[in-house]
């Protein structure tokens, strides 16, 4: 309808040939607004499919991973109460050991003041035994014969004794005797090394190397087998140096001492006090390997 009014407007002053040129043109332009508005409609159509199917999609990679996220949540509550069961058994055995430790600690305590008991019994010396009678003579035997060899033994020991005083002038200093005794026992000759470690320890009852002969006489009795006055001998070391660097080796040697006297219930304990007390000591792991082979 603008069309025929644009004509009737345009026709007084317009050419016959203006106007159909313009004419033309106007239906051009109407045929592409028409096409324009029907790709437009054709792309909005096209776009809003895409729209749809980029929405599946999305729905589609969302839903395994909304379902990942469900799981992990169950998991995490389940790994959850898993670790709470776990900390109550781990407070439950950590009580539980602390009740066997102090069992455990007040039953080693009482088996160590047993076996202190029975080492101060050990050490009180043995009741005096009885004198012994002397042989009578012989009927019939002659007493001038007898006190000739009565004479004659004594003159024998006088000769005996005369050259041990030749050696008793010649003074031997208390150091010179103990670096002797350590030099026999450590050519494991113990019973040298024994005499010679009881010799100083008269000599200097105070000297400097008490604490190092109380023990070298203590490794001279293991050494002879005399195992009994071993064990004695390192408790003596053991109360009066309670801080001395030998402990854990007499502890060790006493062990061993009530190993070879058959009582290694006396020796498991002693055993075990090197571990508790001394467990960085190099006898804590001999003293293991041992308990094992009890």
């Amino acid at each position: 309808m603008w069309i025929g009014l644009l004509f009737m407007m345009l026709a007084g002053c317009a050419t016959r040939e203006d106007i159909i040129i313009l004419a033309n043109r106007t239906s051009s332009l109407e045929r592409n607004l028409y096409q324009f508005r029907d790709s437009n409609e054709e792309t909005t159509t096209k776009l809003s499919r895409r729209i749809e199917q980029t929405e599946k999609k999305m729905d589609s990679l969302l839903q395994p991973v909304l379902q990942n996220q469900a799981d992990s949540t169950i998991q995490f509550e389940s790994l959850k109460a898993q670790i709470q069961f776990l900390q109550g058994r781990i407070e439950a055995l950590e009580h539980s050991q602390k009740k066997e430790q102090a069992q455990l600690s007040e039953s080693l305590s009482k088996d160590l003041k047993d076996l202190q008991a029975r080492l101060q019994r050990l050490e009180k010396p043995p009741p005096p035994s009885p004198p012994t009678s002397t042989t009578p003579t012989e009927p019939g035997s002659k007493p001038e014969k007898a006190k000739e060899i009565t004479r004659e033994a004594k003159e024998d020991q006088k000769e005996v004794k005369e050259p041990v005083k030749e050696k008793e002038k010649v003074k031997t200093t208390p150091e010179e005797i103990y670096e002797e005794a350590n030099a026999l026992l450590k050519k494991q000759a113990y019973e040298g090394a024994k005499i010679k470690y009881e010799e100083y320890l008269k000599k200097a009852p105070k000297g400097n190397n008490i604490e190092e002969a109380r023990f070298g006489l203590a490794e001279s009795l293991y050494g002879t087998r005399e195992y009994e006055e071993a064990i004695l001998t390192y408790q003596k070391l053991i109360k009066s140096y309670p801080k001395s660097k030998f402990i854990p080796e007499a502890l060790y040697k006493q062990a061993l001492s009530f190993i070879n006297l058959k009582d290694t219930g006396s020796a498991r304990l002693l055993l075990e006090k090197i571990i508790k007390e001394f467990p960085k000591s190099g006898r804590a792991k001999l003293a293991q390997k041992k308990i094992k082979s009890l």
